[in-house]
C-alpha cells in the first residue's frame, strides 16, 4: 500500500513528462541509468529549480524502476522520498516515512521503487563543506560528507518538506523553460544553512542518523561493469561472480538488497530498457528491431518482442512507427 503523504504535497503544478535521458540531460552527473523492473512508461513528472550551487527537484515516476546515479565529484545528493508503493530502497536501505538519504561518496547511489514521489537536492560539495565548517566551528578539511540515512520523524520531516516546497513556490515566477525555474540567491543561501544543519545532525536526535553500508552497492557495480562489456554475449552467473569477486550466494544477496531482483532478471530488464532507449533516441534513426535485439543478446526475435510488449504495452515495431 502507499505510504501516506501530507495534504500539502498532494498537488503537483507545472508538470512535465520527460524520458529518463531528458530528465538528466545537462545535469552534473557522470552516470544516470534507469532499468524498468515492471510494466509501464519510463516517464517523469518533474519540476526543477536551479541555483548556482543548489538544484531542487520534485519528481514522480510510476513504474517499478531501478536507477543508478553517480554525480560529478563536486556534487552530492539529498533524497527525501515522499510517497511510494511497496518498498523504496536507497543504496540497499529501506526507506521509512520522512527519512532523508545523503549520498556524498564517489559511488553515487542506486534506488528501487514504484509509484515514487521524491523531493531531492543536488548540492555542490565545496559550498556545503564551507557551510558545515562555519556552523560547527571545524576546519573545512575535517568536515566529512558521508553517506547516511537520517530519520527526521513526522514533525521535523514535514517542516523540511514544506521548506523545500516553499522554495520551489517562490521560484515559479522565474521560468527558465518547461518545468524549470531559477532559484533566488537569497533563498539559496537560506536553504544551504538548513541543509548544513541537517547534515551535521544538530536539529535531530543523534541516534536517528545511521551510516549506509555500501558494500552490496559496490559488488553490484562491479558486476554491472561486465554487463556493459558483454551486451552481445550475456555473461553467466560465474562470469558475474568473477567480475564482482564474490560467490554465487553473495552475488544474489547483493542484487536482491540493492535492486530487489536476481542478477539475471536485472540483466534482462536492463537490456529491454536499453532497447527502448535505442528505438526512441532522437539523435539518430534507429536500426531495425532485429538488429537492436541481436546487439543486446536477444537471439529469438519473437521472445524479445513478447517481453518488450510486457514492459511497454506495445511491440517494438509499434514504438518505431510512433516515432
Amino acid at each position: 500500500m502507499n505510504v501516506g503523504q501530507p495534504k500539502h504535497l498532494s498537488r503537483f503544478p507545472a508538470k512535465t513528462d520527460l524520458t529518463h535521458q531528458e530528465f538528466w540531460r545537462g545535469l552534473p552527473t557522470l552516470q544516470a541509468e534507469a532499468v524498468l523492473l515492471g510494466p509501464g512508461r519510463l516517464e517523469y513528472k518533474m519540476l526543477q529549480v536551479t541555483g548556482r550551487d543548489l538544484l531542487i527537484f520534485r519528481s514522480k515516476v510510476a513504474p517499478k524502476m531501478a536507477g543508478t546515479i553517480v554525480p560529478h565529484p563536486d556534487w552530492m545528493v539529498l533524497m527525501a522520498p515522499v510517497d511510494w508503493l511497496g518498498d523504496y530502497v536507497f543504496n540497499g536501505q529501506v526507506a521509512r516515512p520522512f527519512d532523508v538519504f545523503v549520498s556524498g561518496g564517489p559511488d553515487g547511489y542506486s534506488t528501487t521503487g514504484e509509484k515514487r514521489h521524491n523531493l531531492a537536492l543536488g548540492v555542490r560539495k565545496s559550498r556545503l563543506k564551507d557551510a558545515c565548517a562555519n556552523l560547527s566551528g571545524r576546519h573545512i578539511e575535517d568536515v566529512a560528507l558521508d553517506d547516511q540515512q537520517i530519520a527526521l520523524g513526522a514533525a521535523v520531516g514535514t517542516r523540511f518538506h514544506l521548506r523545500i516546497l516553499e522554495t520551489i513556490a517562490a521560484s515559479l515566477e522565474k521560468p527558465l523553460g518547461s518545468g524549470k525555474f531559477a532559484l533566488d540567491a537569497v533563498a539559496e543561501n537560506d536553504l544551504f544553512s538548513e541543509i548544513a544543519n541537517l547534515v551535521m545532525a544538530e536539529t535531530i536526535e543523534q541516534n536517528s542518523v545511521s551510516s549506509i553500508n555500501l558494500d552490496p552497492v559496490r559488488v553490484v557495480r562491479r558486476a554491472e561493469g561486465l554487463f556493459e562489456d558483454r551486451t552481445t554475449n550475456p555473461p553467466s552467473i560465474a562470469d558475474l561472480c568473477k567480475a564482482a569477486n564474490v560467490g554465487t550466494t553473495t552475488l544474489h544477496l547483493c542484487f536482491n538488497e540493492v535492486y530487489g531482483v536476481s542478477p539475471i532478471a536485472y540483466l534482462q530488464a536492463k537490456r529491454i530498457t536499453q532497447a527502448r532507449c535505442t528505438f526512441l533516441a532522437a539523435e539518430r534513426v534507429p536500426p531495425s528491431v532485429k538488429d537492436v535485439a541481436l546487439s543486446l543478446g536477444f537471439t529469438h526475435s519473437g521472445r524479445f518482442a513478447k517481453r518488450y510488449r510486457y514492459f511497454f504495452g506495445e511491440y517494438p515495431t509499434e514504438t518505431l512507427n510512433k516515432r
